[in-house]
């Protein structure tokens, strides 16, 4: 039996898992990741740890199949956006950039001039963002200027990983949107924004579709893994269309919500138009002979509610569990409590309110938020007729059914918080010539199911609710 390793690099932790070519989950890991913060809106890291924990969990899910060699290959998906420059020698310069950093606030009109948002939308597939590669370039442009100028390499943490285990610097089409540099539709880098910013096409990975063999695992990354030296390193994707390969979100009319640090719904899309029109983030996903993919986020949701967690529930290693417990014991509607997540975590003002009910109303209440993206994308004729929801929470309890009865549709669950890993696994298994696209490996691995159905005694309650919930954010002016 074949086996294939999936990892799924994300903003709080490294999950993997060890995939037989049949579809079963034959071993998971995780380890977290340590983000650097100060007051003055650094997010940084140092790509040297990161790496490291990429390889303890490689090293963790290789160790438990006897057979080493029955691993024929890896792929990785990635919560990318992150930059970082690197040496001759191959080393990083310096920590990190992460796309939390906020230091590059209003750094890339300074460099790039004035930029149409639209063409830019158009261009790399995202709307224009100021925390992502395109801002960080201009940062070190504006502060660094001789750092970037020395740089042998202009990369993101994903390119660098790959690198370390290969030798090849190369990156696919889906995560290199998130560098902003990439022109989406010709799958090549932007000349024009290069020139700006004074990088040649030299220093930057070539550009490859996921699902490519990007090379094989070198003698040290396999000593360092525990793998086979020659085993093929396969590129992967951004992490949310890896997720939907996983949870077999490949048609229009699905949607997959993907719950992590942001919680993103992903819509496969025929036309690119759509997705750009509606100011989406656009990925290649299945292309060039499928769908596209448009993203909506939820932007760093989770860290909103953590800090609400923290603050009025409890804090220590296991408030996570503490939060769904008293979730699920308090009841529907949490006693009129309406909670914006990110306000709350901001304004604060829950003094005297029962923890039960503040959880509740937080899980309602980025149910809500979700629900407000929908009814919006509806009205603009993208429309869900299936919802499959992913991530840590999609394994909690209430919190998915808290979802499915705040939208009234069903929720289905398929591989939860590794679909990312999962759908890596199968980029990798395309890679290696055991399928020949995403089809093939999801029929053939037929993923078990979870499907949780609203309760339409609380249809009229949510509803009531919601419409309140939508006046109050709409009289705060949004976030």
């Amino acid at each position: 039996m074949s086996y294939l390793i999936g990892l799924d690099i994300g903003t709080s932790a490294v999950k993997g898992v060890l995939l037989s070519a049949a579809g079963a989950i034959a071993a998971r890991a995780h380890r977290p990741t340590q983000l650097l913060s100060s007051g003055d809106g650094h997010v940084q890291f140092e790509a040297d740890e990161l790496y490291d924990r990429v390889v303890t969990v490689i090293r963790e899910l290789a160790a438990t199949l006897p057979d080493r060699a029955g691993i024929v290959g890896l792929s990785i998906a990635s919560a990318s956006g992150n930059t970082l420059l690197v040496d001759e020698s191959g080393r990083p310069m310096l920590p990190a950039f992460s796309w939390l950093d906020e230091r590059a606030r209003g750094k890339i009109e300074a460099v790039m001039g004035t930029l149409d948002a639209g063409e830019v939308h158009e261009r790399v597939g995202w709307p224009l963002l100021d925390s992502f590669p395109l801002a960080h370039l201009s940062w070190l442009r504006c502060h660094e200027p001789e750092l970037l100028d020395r740089a042998a390499r202009v990369c993101m943490s994903t390119d660098y990983i790959l690198y370390r285990l290969t030798g090849v610097w190369g990156i696919d089409s889906s995560t290199a949107t998130t560098f902003y540099l990439q022109d989406q539709q010709a799958g090549s880098w932007h000349a024009p924004y290069l020139e700006r910013l004074g990088i040649a096409e030299e220093q930057l990975p070539c550009i490859r579709q996921p699902g490519t063999i990007l090379g094989q695992l070198a003698a040290r990354a396999a000593e360092e893994t525990g793998l086979s030296a020659g085993t093929s390193v396969v590129l992967g994707a951004f992490d949310h269309p890896s997720a939907a390969r996983g949870a077999g979100v490949l048609d229009e009319g699905q949607l997959l919500l993907s719950c992590g640090t942001s919680w993103v719904g992903f819509y496969p899309l025929q036309d690119r138009r759509q997705a750009i029109g509606n100011r989406l983030l656009t990925d290649p996903f299945l292309q060039p002979a499928g769908a596209w993919g448009g993203m909506f986020s939820l932007s760093a949701i989770a860290t909103s509610v953590d800090r609400c967690i923290t603050r009025y529930i409890v804090a220590g290693s296991d408030r996570y569990e503490i939060f769904s417990r008293l979730a699920a014991s308090a009841q529907p509607g949490a006693g009129g409590l309406l909670l914006h997540p990110e306000r709350v975590a901001i304004d604060g003002g829950l003094e005297g309110q029962a923890p039960a009910d503040i959880a509740r109303a937080l899980m309602e209440g980025t149910a809500y938020l979700l629900r407000m993206k929908l009814d919006a994308m509806k009205a603009a004729g993208i429309v869900a007729r299936s919802v499959t929801m992913v991530g840590g929470p999609s394994e909690t309890f209430p919190w998915p059914q808290i979802v499915a009865d705040v939208l009234g549709i069903e929720l289905t669950t398929v591989n939860g918080s590794c679909a990312g890993a999962v759908g890596s696994a199968i980029l990798a298994a395309i890679g290696v010539g055991l399928y020949e696209d995403e089809r093939s490996a999801l029929r053939a691995m037929a993923f078990p199911a979870l499907t949780r159905t609203p309760d339409p005694a609380l249809r009229q309650l949510y509803d009531e609710q919601y419409d309140i919930f939508v006046s109050q954010y709409r009289d705060l002016g949004g976030v």
